[in-house]
């Protein structure tokens, strides 16, 4: 009877050990850190997030800009109908070709039809309410949730002119532009700031965050520095580099390890050729000056036909089965493979009727944007 019990008492503790190997609860960090770099997709990362409390602790241990260098951003496709309602969204990873996913049950219910804007962080936006009452809702399309603002300052009220930019990398906030004022909402709070600047901007402003300092570029390619507090305030900067007078089709501002990029579609010597060219900003010299680069390096840019949102910059694209040294250009067409692969430099023969990047329309009821869900 002892020798019968102590060998059951064995096997019990057996079992429970194996019980304890088994859950994947219980790992310790050290092999999840492990797990964690060897993934090389977003949705991998959500997957992993995803499995337990103790693994979702490992992965928030990465900062967002750990997150946004190693994998690649998704790429978010709204439908519109031609009343401005949302009539389908869809997410695709260029990491995992085979992975489609409708957000259409989320995105069409009936609080949220309407949403013109899409924000750089996949967010719909629209304008509610009557004149002199207006605010602005903020839909996450992967969530359903809503985010309702204050009331706009007194003699605001157009919505037409407004380019949204959402900040959460800051203080999770809304930024909005205006002929001649800037609009500041942090999330939470109870009302705007709001600042006019001395020197106006002029035409649609694109937007990048470098290292907690907000830039701004106007259509007439000037920079410009937002300070956010104490006091919201815009101010232009004296920068040389880039020849008076030189035209660019589209223009893009990236955050590029930490550096600001700025990316621009360009003529070539043909007339029918075109290229991306990029500058970085250089800090260190007497004067601040955009320098020409000729190559990305170990980086590639993300960009879209909707330039109001800031590029996305991935390090070691080849890890996930990307190419360094290019730009992942989304169209606005609502095909299975939305976006054109183009090395820096390399002439684009607009020609070409099969060419990608010019068969989409900005006009037209469809958005795509590279995004980082929750980012």
């Amino acid at each position: 009877m002892t020798t019968s019990s102590t060998a059951s008492r064995h096997r019990r503790r057996r079992k429970e050990n194996n019980t304890t190997v088994r859950s994947w609860s219980e790992l310790p960090d050290e092999p999840l850190h492990t797990i964690l770099t060897c993934l090389c997709s977003f949705v991998d990362f959500i997957s992993f997030s995803s499995v337990c409390r103790s693994w979702r602790a490992v992965a928030s241990s990465l900062s967002p800009s750990e997150i946004t260098s190693r994998f690649p951003p998704l790429l978010l496709i709204a439908s519109y109908t031609r009343e401005g309602r949302i009539s389908g969204c869809r997410v695709l990873d260029p990491a995992l070709p085979s992975f489609s996913c409708s957000l259409d049950r989320i995105c069409n219910n009936g609080a949220s039809a309407k949403f013109p804007f899409l924000t750089n962080q996949g967010r719909f936006l629209r304008s509610v309410g009557p004149a002199g009452q207006h605010q602005h809702v903020i839909l996450n399309p992967f969530t359903g949730e809503e985010i309702y603002s204050p009331i706009m300052p007194k003699g605001h009220t157009s919505f037409n002119h407004f380019h949204p930019t959402h900040l959460s990398f800051i203080d999770s906030a809304l930024l909005l532009f205006t002929n001649d004022t800037v609009f500041h909402w942090r999330i939470g709070s109870s009302s705007w700031s709001c600042h006019s600047p001395r020197i106006h901007p002029s035409g649609r402003e694109i937007v990048a965050i470098v290292n907690g300092t907000v830039y701004a570029m106007d259509f007439a390619e000037r920079l410009f520095v937002l300070d956010l507090s104490p006091e919201l305030h815009l101010q232009q900067l004296a920068v040389g580099g880039i020849g008076v007078g030189s035209f660019s089709f589209q223009r893009f501002l990236v955050d590029c390890g930490g550096e600001l990029l700025f990316l621009r579609l360009v003529p070539t010597e043909r007339i029918i050729g075109m290229q991306f060219e990029a500058f970085r900003l250089d800090l260190s010299a007497n004067q601040t000056r955009w320098v020409k680069t000729e190559t990305l390096g170990n980086w590639a840019i993300f960009v879209g036909y909707w330039p109001p949102l800031p590029g996305l910059a991935v390090e070691n694209p080849e890890r996930w089965g990307g190419r360094s040294n290019c730009v992942y250009f989304a169209t606005n067409e609502n095909v299975d493979w939305p976006w054109v692969v183009i090395k820096l430099g390399e002439e684009i023969d607009t020609s070409n009727p099969e060419s990608p990047l010019f068969n989409g329309n900005p006009r037209q009821r469809v958005k795509t944007s590279w995004v980082y869900p929750g980012f």
